[in-house]
């Protein structure tokens, strides 16, 4: 297991300021996660892809929701569905929201603005007892616009879910099929997302005495990789992909989304599953689309789309985010560029390169006040610029494309860059031995290397 120098579980935060680490999210494939480095005593490794699945910039609008102002994370998920003139507003599971005040709730929203809720709606239907699955459904107003998140999402309007593969994310807790969800896989200050084939595509039901339950929702079903389980819906008796997996304790009010019109938009909010979030078990959504006159009642400016519908592409260079770190030339540790409030880069602390945002000048000609991605406010250094690199979504500097013993690399674990050096290798892969001699020797795909030269 990695050293971590700045590890916390609990650091309170003051209103207004970036968080402290979230439990990470997700139950997915004991294959997937071998596969990403997870191993009896490396419980926590093994949930990278997951990690940078929930980091594609079209997942932005994901929130972390926090009931003791950010003092603990993981015990529900959100997402941002856009702005008034005065407010942002937060579509999540409205078991997240029951029984407490719209103002002990906060939010830490993608670039790591932590915002208060001011009033919260929960859906009619809705009754804690009983099955309310398809409308456990609410809606948390901001104290103020979400900035740092990128463009609002488009909320699915269609009825073409079932048979198609969700993408599903939240800041829940981490499992592996054969074992369910446990406090050991937890580790990371990111979201994790998985996916699923959708099952069933139940329609909303009118309510009535006889009829209590009221549908509007998506099933997903986990098979084993060997398809050695049946599938009780009638569907595959095998993964749908490498990144399969289902929700876990944490993740309700997520979303799950669909692609679309070439991009994406949110057809469910994460609410329950059965068991143990193990093989065999099931995970349910709310279907979006059931309960858009709600949505649109309660925050007039939501986007929807059906099928048929245009849906505007989300990509790294269309989207809207934090401005990337400006270059003279390649990317080198002395190319970090001034300090621009909010910009993404990536910071040279404790033996490894970490994401971090702008906070501030540092006081020092070309040094910058920092924050890392998950920690707190007394975890900020100032940095000059020989610590620092461009930001990328795939990691810093440039992808290696041939394993050449000897060459100097940084190797990723739960989106942190470890200096190493190339062993040996293959047509995929690569051997590296870490700087750090209390590790060992690992052999990671060409995706989880880099070289900074």
């Amino acid at each position: 297991m990695r050293k971590r120098a700045r590890l916390a579980w609990s650091l309170l935060v003051a209103f207004g300021l970036l968080a402290p680490r979230a439990a990470p999210a997700v139950v997915v494939l004991d294959s997937t996660w071998r596969e990403e480095g997870g191993a009896r005593g490396r419980e926590a490794a093994g949930f990278g892809a997951h990690i940078r699945l929930a980091r594609e910039p079209q997942f932005r609008s994901l929130v972390a929701v926090s009931y003791d102002d950010g003092a603990t994370w993981g015990s529900g998920s959100g997402t941002w569905i856009g702005n008034d003139d005065a407010h942002g507003y937060v579509l999540t599971s409205a078991h997240v929201l029951e029984d407490t005040a719209a103002n002990t709730v906060v939010v830490r929203t993608d670039g790591g603005t932590i915002l208060r809720g001011t009033r919260a709606w929960i859906h009619p239907g809705y009754k804690p007892e009983g099955d309310y699955t398809g409308v456990d459904v609410a809606i948390l107003r901001l104290a103020r616009p979400v900035t740092d998140a990128g463009p609002p999402p488009v909320l699915y309007s269609g009825s073409a879910e079932k048979g198609r593969t969700i993408t599903f994310m939240g800041f829940g807790t981490r499992g592996i099929g054969s074992v369910g969800e446990n406090e050991r896989y937890n580790r990371g200050s990111e979201k994790a997302a998985a996916q699923g084939l959708v099952e069933e595509a139940v329609p909303l039901r009118r309510m009535s005495a006889k009829v209590e339950d009221p549908g509007n929702y998506l099933t997903v079903f986990l098979p084993r990789e060997d398809g050695g389980i049946e599938n009780p819906l009638g569907g595959p008796r095998r993964p749908v992909s490498r990144l399969a997996g289902l929700l876990g304790s944490g993740d309700s009010g997520g979303s799950a989304w669909m692609p679309l019109g070439g991009g994406w938009v949110v057809v469910g909010i994460n609410t329950s599953g059965d068991g143990e979030a193990q093989y065999g078990d099931n995970s349910w959504f709310v279907r979006v689309s059931g309960v858009r006159p709600w949505i649109a009642s309660v925050f007039s400016g939501a986007r929807f789309a059906a099928d048929g519908d245009a849906v505007a592409a989300l990509s790294p260079v269309q989207m809207p985010t934090a401005a990337p770190v400006a270059l003279a030339s390649a990317a080198t540790p002395g190319d970090a560029a001034g300090c621009r409030v909010r910009e993404r880069l990536f910071v040279f602390s404790d033996e490894a390169w970490y994401p971090a945002v702008v906070r501030g000048a540092g006081g020092a000609p070309g040094a910058c006040r920092v924050r890392f991605d998950g920690y707190g406010a007394d975890e900020d250094e100032v940095v000059g610029a020989s610590r620092m690199l461009p930001w990328n979504a795939d990691g810093p500097g440039a992808p290696l494309t041939a394993c050449q013993p000897g060459a100097a690399v940084v190797a990723e674990t739960d989106g942190v860059w470890y200096p190493a050096t190339v062993l040996r290798g293959g047509t995929k892969s690569c051997t590296v031995h870490y700087d750090d001699e209390e590790e060992e020797d690992e052999s990671l795909p060409f995706r989880r290397l880099r070289t900074l030269r």
